[in-house]
């Protein structure tokens, strides 16, 4: 008898203990669809699902995100930054992690710098279908060091849509990008 509640225990444990956040297996199902000559290394997927189940109450009753990620611009960092926008709500919920501690995540709605806010400004040119002219900007921009690679995913499950878009990072301040392209 003991043995079968343990067992009964373990059964629901492992089925409802793990559970994924509903975005994640969009982001998972996108990630597979891509072309793999982004660089946007595999180890990252694991990270969405940090970042999905962090945000897991706030998206609840949300159908509809647009959810940007961007690496830190260090070799084999696991420092990251983005934004998640609700569609439904028009809500924006910035994270971040740090150098010292990779999995705990900070998440606010408010972002610290917003007349200089790169997320914002990504977020609004891709919604108003100008991810070329985010391309163009990585493509211009003339960082110096490593440079990373921004993605964006739109994932739609009312719909049942899902994409998946990537831009090399440009150098944005005071509110705009350093270098304007033609769109």
């Amino acid at each position: 008898m003991k043995t079968r509640t343990l067992l009964s225990a373990l059964i629901v444990l492992i089925c409802f203990g793990c559970a994924t956040p509903k975005f994640y297996p969009e982001v998972i199902s996108a990630y597979s669809l891509a072309r793999q000559v982004d660089s946007v290394p595999k180890l990252t997927l694991t990270t969405h699902k940090i970042i999905l189940r962090k945000l897991k109450e706030e998206l609840k009753n949300v159908d509809h995100i647009i959810y940007l990620y961007s690496p830190y611009p260090e070799w084999n960092s696991k420092k990251f930054s983005g934004v998640v926008y609700d569609v439904d709500n028009k809500r924006y919920y910035y994270f971040k992690n740090s150098k010292e501690h990779p999995r705990k995540l900070s998440v606010t709605e408010n972002y610290p710098y917003p007349n200089d806010n790169y997320y914002k400004f990504a977020i609004d040119n891709f919604r108003k279908g100008r991810i070329d002219y985010l391309k163009k900007l990585g493509k211009a921009s003339n960082l110096s060091g490593i440079r990373t690679t921004t993605v964006i995913y739109d994932i739609n499950l009312k719909k049942g849509t899902n994409k998946r878009y990537t831009f090399q990072d440009f150098l944005f301040m005071n509110g705009k990008p350093t270098t304007d392209v033609e769109e």
